[in-house]
């Protein structure tokens, strides 16, 4: 016999991510549903379901500000991506090839830092490892804290929409970067890279007050 009670941890997910004014309807309606047919996993399919969808619709409903939303945090993130890390590490003779002469290079120049680290720099790998999380994570939480400010009224929509554009920029840029240097070179860097790009989308998701348990304005 299952509980009556909604599993907590797809509530909490569809509370936090779903996007538009209806966002409090849905959670009630599916609580009052999951009482009759007593299903974890009905719920779940419902919850997740309810996420992408109502994101869909948001942005559907609103493109002109989800376009300046993705302007203005990928202006951000290119601002941070030049500037930040020749700041941090400007005197030092970590990657300037790499950094500068890469696509990738200055924009993303900060989540060089572990390859950087594991060729370049392997007596301060720890360091510059744990800077390569850090800056990233801070970064990301800037981004995420201007594009939810400047669009509170689509908060939700937006900053899973920007998340969402860096998530996939990364897969398409490292994975075209882990397919040049051979299979050897990406199981090393495999597990650094993975965690550059998940401290940059939490570090949104932070930014911008998605994860925080306060009520959402939307219209």
């Amino acid at each position: 016999m299952t509980s009556k009670q909604p599993p907590r941890m797809a509530t909490w997910m569809l509370k936090h991510f779903g996007s538009g004014p209806n966002n409090d309807v849905i959670l009630g309606d599916l609580a009052e549903q999951y009482v009759q047919k007593n299903s974890v996993s009905w719920y779940w399919r419902q919850a997740m379901k309810a996420i992408p969808v109502s994101l869909f619709r948001e942005i559907r409903a609103h493109q002109g500000i989800a376009a300046r939303a993705l302007l203005t945090g990928w202006v951000t993130w290119i601002l941070c991506g030049s500037l930040i890390f020749p700041a941090v590490f400007f005197g030092t003779n970590m990657g300037v090839a790499v950094s500068w002469g890469h696509p990738i290079g200055s924009l993303w120049s900060f989540m060089w830092m572990p390859v950087l680290g594991t060729y370049t720099a392997r007596p301060f790998y720890p360091l510059v490892f744990a800077a390569a999380i850090t800056l990233p994570l801070l970064v990301g939480a800037m981004c995420g804290w201007l594009v939810s400010r400047i669009y509170r009224d689509q908060q939700a929509s937006v900053v899973l929409l920007f998340a969402g554009s860096i998530f996939l920029t990364d897969l398409l840029l490292f994975g075209s970067f882990v397919l040049t240097v051979g299979t050897p070179v990406a199981y090393l860097l495999a597990g650094p890279l993975a965690a550059n790009v998940a401290a940059s989308i939490l570090g949104i998701l932070l930014g911008s007050g998605l994860l925080r348990d306060h009520r959402r304005t939307a219209s």
